[in-house]
């Protein structure tokens, strides 16, 4: 069973909990054992370094330049598209992410 660590960052940490569910529920089904944790952009850089992925929620998308800034070499990171947040499609969140990993 593959171990991939998450840190789900929005504005504040509580838009995201919707989205965090779908995510591990699509990693059960695909036998990942994921430690998903979801926080606001403030927490990133001194969380980021437990992490394997820093996936950032559209609306902060205005912060990913700074935030991958912060975190070269600490963490990959992803911004969800903003289809599937709309739609809470964790299922392809999940498979977006994991083949990013992969690289």
């Amino acid at each position: 069973m593959k171990k991939v660590n998450v840190l789900l960052a929005c504005q504040n940490g509580m838009s995201t909990g919707i989205m965090k569910k779908k995510i591990q529920d699509e990693a059960i089904k695909n036998d990942v054992d994921l430690n998903i944790q979801a926080v606001g952009i403030d927490e990133i850089k001194k969380e980021a370094s437990k992490y394997d992925l820093v996936l950032l929620a559209p609306q902060v998308r205005y912060a990913e330049k700074a935030i991958a800034k912060e975190i070269n070499g600490i963490a990959k990171h992803m911004v969800i598209d903003s289809v599937d947040f709309g739609k809470m499609d964790g299922a392809s969140v999940f498979h977006k992410f994991m083949i990013m990993l992969e690289d």
